[in-house]
């Protein structure tokens, strides 16, 4: 007995290793690879997509609702993958530079501005730590069908510069946002700025404003887009459009969005406007210029 059941032991001993070899041999191997810098923008449905728009938005307080019926939000059928300037792994987008549709920048608040050349895009690349052969992959990205989306600019509070004796260094913080832009040029276009302050309470104090501009759409896809508006939140906001083509104005010819062609992709540029309030247009205008761009591709 003890023979007979050590030579069935060595029998299924023999066959296991033949049977499991047979099964691995006839089911099929499949490999997954995942990109993770192609996870980080999760688009929901519907009004679930309001959660990561507008990309350049750091506004706190409750998700925004939208100004549209969820009929508008269910019927939105194009996607992207958008990441800000200063976050971007230029190494990994040079390998698949279609692993981006976009790409932008927020303002800049002046004392992380750095003003080392009479090109913006150079000063805002090196303010947000990115090197020059980073922006070198980023402008052939640009060539290559990318969108640079700019809604930036300088910003300053009025208690970011004071003199010797203590007291707030107004003129100072006035030549530093403003000079930051003067004279600038991107990608050898000149720029035209915005200039904003905050309203004084008294030499310390100051208070938000708001400014509205009536607009004046210069290209048909814009029609619908009639009321903008500007949140000044700190003592003095400057922000710049590049003198491109103008896609929206306001009612004086002033541009609001150009754009500037690239290669085959554009750089976009206009202020930071409000996109929350239903009475304006801000929303509206950021979800046609992604259709204006993402249905050229």
């Amino acid at each position: 007995m003890p023979i007979l059941w050590l030579f069935v032991f060595l029998l299924l001993a023999g066959c296991a290793p033949k049977g499991l070899e047979e099964s691995v041999r006839q089911e099929p191997v499949r490999i997954y690879t995942i990109q993770v810098d192609r996870l980080f923008f999760q688009e929901g449905k519907g009004r679930e997509r309001l959660l990561h728009f507008p990309f350049v938005s750091l506004e706190k307080g409750p998700p925004p609702k939208g100004k549209f019926s969820d009929a508008f939000y269910e019927g939105i059928d194009q996607h992207y993958e958008a990441k800000a300037l200063g976050e971007v792994n230029f190494w990994q987008l040079e390998e698949d530079p279609k692993a981006l549709d976009i790409i932008y920048a927020l303002p800049i608040w002046i004392n992380d501005y750095k003003d080392v050349s009479s090109d913006l895009l150079t000063n805002i690349c090196y303010s947000l730590n990115v090197g020059p052969e980073e922006q070198g992959i980023l402008k052939d990205w640009i060539a290559q069908g990318g969108v640079l989306w700019l809604e930036s600019g300088l910003y300053s509070t009025k208690y970011d510069h004071f003199t010797r004796s203590g007291e707030i260094a107004t003129s100072l913080i006035r030549r530093k946002v403003k000079g930051g832009l003067q004279g600038k040029k991107l990608l050898g276009k000149p720029i035209r700025t915005y200039l904003f302050q905050g309203k004084n309470l008294d030499l310390v104090n100051y208070l938000p404003r708001q400014v509205t501009f009536e607009v004046v759409p210069k290209d048909p896809f814009f029609e619908g887009v009639k009321r903008l508006r500007l949140d000044v939140r700190n003592y003095l906001q400057n922000h710049f459009v590049v003198l491109g083509k103008p896609l929206v104005s306001d009612r004086n010819g002033q541009p609001l969005v150009t754009i500037l062609q690239h290669g085959r992709g554009f750089v976009v540029t206009l202020l930071p406007f409000e996109y929350r309030d239903v009475y304006y247009d801000g929303e509206l205008l950021r979800w046609k210029l992604l259709y204006y761009f993402l249905k050229r591709r």
